[in-house]
């Protein structure tokens, strides 16, 4: 036999059942809804990786910058460099130039004048030696101007180099095959005033200065702020040149 409800027990078993389906509702609804995925990176690790990418970029841009800066250096240098020795070039071949004789040489130096006596005659049955300047007497000069390590050197505008001679034929005198006759002027570039130490040195020249002092030739001797000498117009021997190809 059924229990008897009345309506107070009815209302109670409604309520019952009502709240009993509620929360079986919201049981199945938590356990249906998905539960949102943590992401695989925090976000302080993205930040740090951010930071890290930038530093990158800022540092890669700072090494591409000193790059260029060092390329445009290394390509200031080799023009400096190249400059540089093309004027040293230039510079090695002008002294060449010079010490062949083959370009005119100019500055302070010294001249010397050197002459026969004034009774003297390179001509005729009676000569004296000792009236006359000898191939000797400027091949003593000459000497004594190259080793007080002049620049350039000419008599009566002959211009002296390695390959000149000076020698006689009778009373004659030729140099680089060129007959001259006196007076003979030597003109020599260089330090005067080393020069003229030497020239006045009289035990380099006995014979020179003795004469002088006898009369017998005219010697003198004296710098000059200017002197020009002119290039080398004899012949130049080829031998030991050899051509260069490139």
């Amino acid at each position: 036999m059924w229990p008897m409800f009345n309506d107070k027990n009815k209302i109670f078993a409604v309520s019952f059942v009502l709240i009993g389906l509620a929360l079986g509702l919201l049981l199945t609804w938590q356990f249906k809804t998905e539960v949102p995925k943590g992401s695989t990176f925090p976000v302080d690790e993205i930040d740090t990786r951010k930071d890290l990418l930038k530093n990158f970029l800022d540092e890669q841009a700072y090494a591409q910058s000193k790059i260029v800066f060092l390329r445009n250096e290394i390509e200031k240098s080799q023009s400096l460099i190249e400059s540089k020795t093309k004027d040293v070039n230039i510079e090695t071949l002008d002294k060449l130039k010079r010490k062949i004789g083959l370009s005119v040489a100019e500055g302070e130096g010294v001249e010397i004048v050197i002459d026969d006596g004034p009774t003297a005659s390179r001509e005729g049955a009676e000569i004296s030696d000792t009236l006359l300047v000898q191939a000797s007497d400027l091949r003593d000069l000459v000497n004594m101007l190259n080793s007080a390590k002049s620049d350039a050197i000419s008599v009566n505008n002959q211009r002296i180099i390695a390959e000149s001679s000076i020698s006689s034929i009778g009373t004659s005198i030729l140099i680089n095959n060129t007959y001259i006759s006196p007076p003979f002027t030597i003109k020599a570039v260089g330090d005067s005033g080393s020069i003229m130490q030497r020239i006045m040195n009289e035990a380099l020249f006995p014979l020179i200065y003795k004469r002088s002092k006898k009369g017998e030739i005219r010697f003198k001797a004296e710098p000059k702020a200017f002197l020009s000498i002119p290039i080398y117009n004899g012949d130049l021997k080829t031998n030991n040149l050899n051509i260069v190809n490139k």
